[in-house]
């Protein structure tokens, strides 16, 4: 999630009668606040890693034998199964070692790429997920690289990738509203529990907000937003189940498994889950928005304003929809949770993701700001919008030049209060500890959150 968004500096672990020694809890508390459901005992996680470990050694034999390899026979189900039930921070380093040379096996045979299939493709990009290299890179522990099947199944047009990104998001806020029900279920309906399903089933209520094309008809979504006005959170339940089914009966088979394999946590925690998904979301949400001010540069360079006007419309639109809902979510982490999971991801720091820095390098340059390594690839254009903006005003359309303007505004508005309920939320959840990446935790995210997309828009 961007310099703004940098929710993953360590802090120490303090220790309590119900922690291991690497902080995860063995109480049997299920929920927030607790461990995720179907971790299991002691034996029946050594039972998984067998059948893990004899899954993955059949299918390396069989895929670097004569036929090649079959990627739509991977045992994708035991491998996650297994991480989700032990986290990867204590993964068998067997099974790791068994991974890592099963990716070796299929490169040096040149069976990888080219990339043919969506398959073939999600094998590559998710098996290196599976390791667990120290430091981390917010990349590898968040799993965005292996959402990106979703551009499978577009036809590579605008409206077909709006589609199918709206259709991720989808899929994904369902994944998190399932397992917060479900844990809601099991815990019998514990304050905190509540309160995170419900938050998690209004996220779910206002999704044409965010993501209006991911369902064509909104009812099973309606209902969702009835029930909870109506009837409370007790009467959403049904309502929440039947819009999931409907989100995932409109995604491909490639993307549905894409999403299920994307979530590796690191620890055992329950508030993981919903961190990693919450990660994903912010991700697809700070994508959008980058395309839509690349398409814009274009159009205004073009001379075509009112074109660029529409684009910023939609996604402002789109981002003051998601920030509340999203954010109402991430609020219901616990600081201990947090505090382990922190302590597990070290180098692994959301001002490296590459959508938000994106966004804010192709709006507008900006002039002597240091870059460091720990925020990743470093972006340069030769157009942003600030600047073409600036430089081709003059020659428009009154109407059309404002419109433009405007839009340019509202989104600079909305991307600043985004950044600034970040902050409340940082506050909220670590206070002022020092952040990784070089920065000063949330001291840094409220300085942040002052810089606009556009500094040089108050002088047109």
């Amino acid at each position: 999630m961007g310099e703004s968004v940098n929710m993953m500096e360590k802090t120490p672990v303090g220790g309590s009668a119900d922690q291991r020694e690497d902080g995860q809890r063995e109480d049997g508390q299920i929920g927030v606040g607790g461990t995720a459901l179907g971790r299991g005992s002691r034996a029946s996680r050594a039972q998984a890693l067998r059948d893990t470990v004899d899954a993955v050694t059949a299918w390396s034999h069989e895929s670097l034998g004569n036929g090649g390899p079959d990627f739509t026979g991977f045992p994708y189900e035991r491998v996650v199964g297994y991480y989700q039930q032990t986290g990867k921070a204590a993964a068998a380093p067997e099974l790791v070692a068994l991974l890592r040379g099963a990716r070796l096996g299929i490169e040096c045979a040149g069976r990888a790429r080219p990339w043919s299939s969506p398959d073939a493709w999600l094998f590559d990009t998710w098996l290196p997920l599976t390791f667990t290299d120290r430091p981390m890179s917010y990349v590898s522990y968040a799993g965005n690289d292996v959402l990106r099947i979703a551009e499978w199944d577009s036809d590579g047009g605008p409206e077909a990738a709006e589609r199918a990104d709206d259709l991720l998001t989808g899929v994904l806020l369902a994944d998190l509203v399932v397992r917060e029900s479900d844990a809601l279920a099991a815990t019998g309906g514990g304050d905190r529990q509540r309160s995170r399903t419900t938050a998690v089933w209004q996220a779910l209520a206002r999704l044409p907000e965010y993501a209006p094309l991911a369902l064509a008809d909104t009812a099973p979504l309606d209902a969702v937003r009835s029930a909870l006005a109506e009837g409370g959170p007790d009467a959403a339940a049904p309502a929440a189940r039947e819009a999931v089914d409907a989100l995932r009966a409109q995604a491909p088979a490639a993307l549905l498994r894409a999403v299920e394999v994307a979530l590796l946590p690191v620890t055992t925690l329950h508030d993981e889950r919903m961190f990693i998904r919450s990660i994903q979301l912010f991700e697809r949400l700070f994508a959008r928005v980058a395309r839509a001010l690349t398409f814009a540069v274009e159009s205004v360079r073009a001379d075509r304003p009112a074109e660029a006007a529409a684009f910023l419309e939609t996604v402002g639109t789109r981002l003051a929809g998601a920030t509340s809902p999203l954010y109402r979510v991430l609020t219901t982490m616990p600081p201990e949770s947090f505090a382990v999971i922190r302590d597990h991801t070290h180098g692994a720091s959301a001002i490296q993701s590459r959508p938000y820095q994106l966004v804010e390098t192709v709006s507008a340059k900006r002039a002597g700001e240091v870059h460091s390594p720990e925020k990743g690839p470093l972006f340069a254009l030769d157009a942003t919008l600030q600047e073409q903006f600036l430089a081709r005003v003059g020659g428009w359309p009154t109407a059309e030049a404002r419109r433009l303007e405007e839009a340019m505004r509202s989104l600079d508005a909305g991307w600043r209060g985004m950044k600034r309920t970040h902050w409340g939320v940082t506050m909220k959840i670590i206070g002022r500890v020092p952040g990784t990446g070089g920065t000063a935790g949330a001291d840094y995210l409220k300085a942040a959150a002052d810089m606009p997309l556009f500094p040089q828009l108050a002088a047109v």
